[in-house]
């Protein structure tokens, strides 16, 4: 199986895959941040950077070449600034660190790029990111995050979807993440009680989780430890490999799926 990290390749094998073509790049996205007493802080980079791997995999057993790009790992996480370890840019930094990676590679001739996103707090700045990336250079960027694209997939998963909870461990551990099962907890089940129960302000229409349905009002992120002590916004506890191998299986040909399209490569 041929090397698909860009850094661990020499500037001449780059060269070499360029000049035998390659149909798109991936550029994992995660945060450097708490993910409760369970998961290491870096759960969001490897989520991000072993779905590209995976994909990256399967897609030269399909005939389409893909390579991964460096992961960035510390992005927009200042809500979880309360627990140390957590580490952030700020918004305008993070959109010129994007911009710039991106120009990077179009600079060495790759035309197609990925951005897979591991990270919820990033969603808002990537979407205005890949939207003013093409304005300003004509290239379109297409933007990947696993909650979405395997959406169908978690419709089973019951209570929220926010932060280190059932979902997310149960893809982390299948993606082989280091996860203490036994630290793993349950902590603002319900965010908007938690966020009165914090004194703070809230409405019945608050944005909730990544599958909100329904009415919504968009509010701005909460500070965690604010609303949980343990950093855990939901249930870890209900986890399983089984629930993530699940997750995985749907979301690795899809991400292919997107990359086969973007480059109007046929299936063979």
């Amino acid at each position: 199986m041929s090397e698909h990290f860009i850094e661990r390749m020499t500037w001449q094998e780059v060269s070499e895959r360029q000049a035998a073509g390659v149909d798109a790049v991936l550029i994992p996205i995660g945060t450097t941040e708490q993910h409760g007493p369970h998961m290491p802080l870096d759960t969001d980079c490897l989520i991000a950077r072993s779905l590209s791997e995976r994909a990256a995999a399967l897609a030269e057993g399909q005939g389409v070449s893909l390579l991964v790009a460096p992961t960035l790992n510390v992005t927009l996480s200042w809500y979880h600034m309360q627990f140390p370890g957590s580490m952030r840019l700020q918004t305008p930094t993070f959109l010129q660190v994007f911009r710039e990676v991106c120009d990077s590679l179009a600079h060495h001739g790759f035309e197609h790029l990925v951005a897979v996103n591991g990270h919820g707090g990033n969603i808002a700045a990537l979407t205005v990111a890949v939207n003013h990336y093409f304005e300003q250079t004509g290239r379109r960027v297409f933007l990947v995050q696993w909650w979405d694209l395997a959406a169908d997939a978690l419709a089973e998963i019951e209570g929220p979807m926010i932060h280190a909870e059932e979902a997310e461990t149960s893809l982390a551990l299948a993606l082989g993440q280091r996860v203490l099962m036994e630290k793993a907890t349950r902590d603002a089940w319900d965010r908007g009680r938690a966020v009165k129960d914090a004194g703070l302000p809230w409405t019945s229409y608050g944005q909730y989780g990544m599958r909100h349905a329904g009415p919504k009002v968009v509010v701005p992120m909460d500070m965690l430890r604010d609303i949980t002590p343990s950093g855990v916004v939901g249930d870890a506890s209900r986890a399983s490999v089984e629930t993530g191998e699940r997750i995985v299986e749907v979301l690795i040909p899809r991400i292919v799926q997107v990359c086969r399209e973007m480059t109007g490569k046929e299936e063979s």
